[in-house]
């Protein structure tokens, strides 16, 4: 799923394929080209093809290819694979959007035939965590499109309104849906809080227990490419700002003039030592959290749960990031009683 340490794999796998076109060779896998499984995505993300191109109803269904677009990889892609397992080679596809919810299983099996060994592979991180920082890539893709006003730049605490939706693309969750199918051999799950940001080495050296990468990886060789995130609080205020217009246009329309915009406020904002109102999450929506967390981490992460402190561990880590990531500035009361016109004034 997304914000797992995925791109950060994405990244390691095609760097290290650049750099050394036969190492995956010596371990007896093939990773596809662009030309192998063609689409949208090329570089790290060719993965993303097949992803795709076996959601349900495509773009409709939550891809970002249509039927029409899927053609190439629909013809290209089953070739790839019956070479591979011809010459007794195992394939490895990584792609995040492998979590769709409307994921067509049986086209899925359908291009990863004749294989009958289907591992699947994935990175769990915990609930809280997860949300906040998924929320934020989710933002940072539509900041541009919520500055034009087209469409509402929710709050996180907004955003939770649809929990029992955006739950199902959580690590177990997905790992439940591919389990519950009888063509996936295996499923495996990766505690991201024990390997940190060795998911490369831990899914290389003790998963698939390679020997060339495992080495490689050993040798020093890490991804460039990692998918921080960060929190978009001052670029809600100041798109929100230009919205009711006290700020002008310009500062928020490109995404240079957006982040100073931001980082201006925040600096104002701290200098001036502004207590600003905020909204947090409500005691239901916490509590939804916490179950549901550890529901799946008594299941299937039992050891570790009791090593991070059990049930008490967890509620303490809900309670400081509510306190902390959570909560959402009130922007409708910002706005409404002028708390930072003197720096809209200035902008």
């Amino acid at each position: 799923p997304h914000k797992t340490g995925t791109t950060a794999l994405q990244s390691f796998i095609y760097e290290l394929a650049k750099t050394n076109n036969t190492i995956f060779l010596q371990d007896n896998i093939r990773i596809p080209t662009r030309e192998e499984l063609p689409g949208v995505s090329d570089g790290a993300g060719i993965g993303l093809n097949l992803a795709y191109c076996s959601v349900e109803k495509y773009k409709k269904g939550g891809g970002q290819m249509n039927r029409g677009m899927c053609a190439p990889m629909q013809d290209a892609f089953p070739k790839f694979v019956l070479n591979a397992y011809n010459k007794s080679q195992n394939i490895l596809v990584v792609a995040e959007d492998f979590d769709i919810v409307g994921m067509d299983f049986s086209r899925l099996h359908h291009f990863l035939l004749p294989y009958k060994k289907i591992k699947i592979v994935l990175t769990y991180r915990r609930l809280h965590e997860w949300l906040y920082s998924w929320y934020n890539q989710i933002v940072n893709a539509y900041r541009l499109i919520y500055a034009t006003g087209d469409e509402k730049f929710p709050t996180f605490v907004e955003w939770l309104d649809n929990f029992d939706e955006i739950v199902q693309r959580h690590g177990v969750a997905v790992a439940e849906r591919y389990n519950s199918y009888k063509f996936i051999e295996s499923v495996h799950l990766i505690n991201m809080h024990d390997v940190g940001d060795s998911v490369p080495d831990y899914f290389f050296c003790n998963i698939l227990q390679t020997e060339a990468v495992c080495n490689a990886v050993k040798d020093g060789a890490r991804p460039r490419h990692e998918n921080i995130g960060h929190d978009h609080e001052y670029e809600r205020i100041a798109i929100e700002a230009k919205l009711a217009g006290k700020i002008p246009e310009k500062r928020v329309t490109r995404k240079v003039t957006l982040t100073r915009s931001a980082a201006f406020l925040k600096k104002e904002i701290d200098q001036k030592n502004i207590t600003l109102p905020i909204i947090c999450p409500s005691e239901e929506i916490m509590e939804k959290m916490f179950q549901h967390a550890v529901e799946h981490e008594k299941k299937y992460l039992s050891e570790w749960h009791e090593s991070q402190g059990g049930e008490e561990g967890l509620r303490d880590a809900l309670k400081k990031d509510g306190q902390m990531k959570m909560c959402a500035y009130d922007t409708a009361k910002i706005l409404d009683e002028g708390i930072l016109d003197d720096i809209f004034n200035t902008m």
